[in-house]
């Protein structure tokens, strides 16, 4: 009987890497050459939002409303300016990222990995090109945060383009593995597990327990065997 395969969507800043705040730093680079802004305050949190949402409420902050043109010139020119940061910032991938995605790639374990992330597409691939690892995920089962402000509707996108692909999924095929609360909302809203590793979260353990993950781990195994076996349990 053929091996049903499931599905790990893997959140990307603060779960498989961290960039410095490169692309903190990208973005302030682009409003200043947009707005002529210095050091922009963000008004709200950049963990677990999307980048569409990020770049629309920033320019909702300096104009008091935003349109379709100034979201794509803002967006354009942090892909311009992302290159150039990653480099000169202290980034790194999380512990046991490498290996983890090396092993997934090298055997046969039933699970496909694949991105869930509020970076858009491009901003993704830059930033896993930069450190090595951007040939471990399709960008066909990939969801990313060009496609929606709400993260929620970014995971029911990936449900619906995961079932187009493979009619036989169902949401217990599905595993997010993220680092923070609206990682665990993303798998609620489509009825998937989470995996929620502290590791590189800017959340207290006792915060992301409060929204009811199905596992909290420290960090990603040393031994990625350890975490396929934690995937297969029910």
């Amino acid at each position: 009987m053929e091996q049903t395969m499931k599905y790990i969507f893997w959140d990307i800043d603060g779960t498989l890497l961290k960039t410095g705040l490169a692309g903190v730093d990208a973005v302030r680079d682009a409003i200043k050459l947009r707005f002529g802004i210095e050091n922009f305050q963000f008004s709200h949190m950049l963990g677990g939002a999307t980048d569409s949402h990020i770049f629309k409420q920033v320019i909702r902050d300096i104009k008091g409303s935003c349109n379709a043109a100034d979201a794509a010139g803002l967006m354009i020119l942090y892909h311009r300016l992302l290159p150039q940061y990653l480099p000169t910032h202290q980034g790194s991938l999380m512990p046991n990222v490498q290996k983890t995605l090396q092993y997934f790639a090298d055997h046969e374990t039933g699970y496909k990995t694949c991105l869930l992330t509020g970076n858009t597409m491009m901003g993704a691939f830059t930033k896993l090109r930069h450190y090595g690892i951007d040939q471990y995920f399709d960008s066909r089962y990939s969801a990313c945060g060009e496609l929606s402000e709400d993260r929620c509707e970014l995971a029911r996108t990936a449900w619906q383009r995961l079932y187009l692909l493979d009619p036989a999924v169902t949401p217990d095929d599905i595993i997010i593995i993220g680092d923070t609360p609206n990682d665990i909302r993303c798998a609620q809203a489509i009825k998937a597990r989470s995996l929620i590793v502290l590791a590189g979260s800017t959340h207290s353990e006792a915060e992301l327990a409060a929204c009811r993950p199905w596992r909290l781990i420290d960090i990603l195994p040393d031994d990625p065997q350890e975490l396929v076996a934690l995937l297969d349990e029910n």
